[in-house]
């Protein structure tokens, strides 16, 4: 600084007061002179840290995290670069040491870090993040904390690592010219590569419409007249897997217990009779035997809404009912069946009452459900009349037993408290 530009001193021989309040104020004046306080009284410890969130740095490199040191941060970079160049961690955890850089020049007593996550990133993965920030901070006791990250990691981590050390600065590492379009690309791309290469998002992006596309194919290639109900039908059966959560239930299959097979082989055994029932009433509206009711019914439609060849569906489901409803119904038995079998044999004994009730109304409405199907097909007043009286009758007999049951098994709880309260 040029003498020019120096701020005047004053005298020396004032009173010490005085000379006191006035050098305070020429050191105030001076340009700089609040910057090399700033450094000067900052004697506490700076922490940056690079964070990796989905660990490319361990999983590209065989690196574990947590990297300390500048020489360590570098060397787990370059090969992290190497390895995948166009990966943009490596970018972060090189910003991180300039970061370090800088600070260092400045008199800023820091270390630069950096940790990571899980490749399936959630709960463990920041858990796993925290407890290496946590290790750190035992041999490297910082009192503040920089975040260095390549997207919004930086500010969805801030909670986690403020918990154990003050987060006084978040920097997102952004590469290319353009900030916004480089962060829309980056998202966009990141997300492609999660749905091409990720196995939890590859197979509902890709692998389920993939079969879609495979068996439109095949129906278009044989009949061509069917290949839209063929697409309808598997995007269908897609809703209803992912919607029913069917697929994590056959992926838990192989964590299942002893007693968790035995219910799966009862609940499969269960779902094959029914389904068998099924076919059962359905196998003679296919068959080209004309002494079959079914396919009279076929061959004579009736007239409905103006439409002389509408089918009878009336009957149909009549003689289907028919056809299905004892192998049905054996089926149901056998669930519920399994069900009070699995809970009688749990300490708790948890809806044993519920699933006894459930197989006495099952058994109640069989009668009036075969019935339902003789006034479908008959259409008689006596066969309605049939129908009427026994499904109140098994109305007025699930009631009056349910109520029972339920009483008595009421009872026996509330007597059982009483002698454990008087014990």
């Amino acid at each position: 600084m040029s003498d020019s530009k120096r701020p005047a001193q004053l005298p020396q021989d004032t009173a010490s007061g005085q000379s006191g309040s006035n050098a305070n104020a020429s050191k105030l004046m001076s340009p700089g002179a609040f910057e090399r306080d700033t450094v000067s009284e900052t004697t506490s410890k700076m922490l940056i840290i690079c964070v990796d969130r989905d660990n490319d740095v361990g999983l590209k490199t065989g690196i574990e995290t947590p990297i300390v040191g500048k020489n360590a941060c570098l060397e787990a970079a370059t090969k992290l670069a190497l390895a995948d160049p166009e990966e943009a961690d490596a970018n972060t955890i090189f910003a991180a040491v300039k970061e370090y850089e800088e600070l260092l020049s400045k008199g800023q007593e820091c270390e630069v870090v950096t940790v990571g996550g899980l490749f399936e990133r959630g709960v463990l993965g920041d858990k796993k993040i925290r407890g290496e920030v946590a290790r750190i901070l035992n041999d490297y006791p910082a009192s503040e904390a920089v975040i260095v990250s390549d997207g919004i990691e930086g500010e969805e981590l801030t909670p986690v690592i403020s918990t154990l050390v003050p987060v006084i600065s978040i920097r997102k590492v952004v590469i290319k010219h353009s900030k916004s379009v480089e962060e829309s690309y980056q998202v966009l791309g990141r997300y492609l590569r999660m749905i091409v290469f990720d196995p939890r998002y590859a197979k509902y992006y890709l692998g389920l419409p993939g079969l879609i596309l495979v068996g439109v194919a095949i129906a278009y290639y044989f009949v061509k007249d069917v290949a839209p109900l063929v697409l309808i039908g598997l995007i269908g059966i897609v809703f209803a897997i992912r919607g029913f959560n069917v697929d994590r239930e056959i992926e838990s299959i192989k964590d299942l217990s002893a007693a968790g097979y035995m219910k799966l082989f009862v609940v499969i055994t269960s779902v094959l009779i029914i389904l068998s029932g099924i076919i059962l009433g359905i196998i003679p509206f296919f068959q080209s035997n004309p002494a079959t009711p079914a396919y009279q019914i076929l061959q004579t439609p009736i007239k409905f809404l103006g439409n002389p060849n509408f089918p009878d569906v009336p009957k149909i489901l009549g003689y289907f009912i028919q056809g299905s409803q004892l192998v049905v119904w054996g089926g149901l038995a056998v669930y519920v069946l399994g069900a009070i079998f699995f809970n009688l044999i749990t300490p708790t004994k948890r809806h044993v009452l519920r699933n006894v009730v459930a197989l006495i109304v099952l058994g109640l409405l069989y009668i009036p459900v075969y019935y339902l199907g003789q006034v479908l097909v008959s259409g008689t007043a006596k066969s309605v009349e049939t129908f009427v009286g026994y499904a109140l009758f098994a109305l007025a007999a699930s009631f009056v037993i349910a109520a029972y049951i339920y009483s008595h098994f009421s009872r026996r709880r509330t007597q059982a408290e009483l002698e454990e309260i008087e014990s």
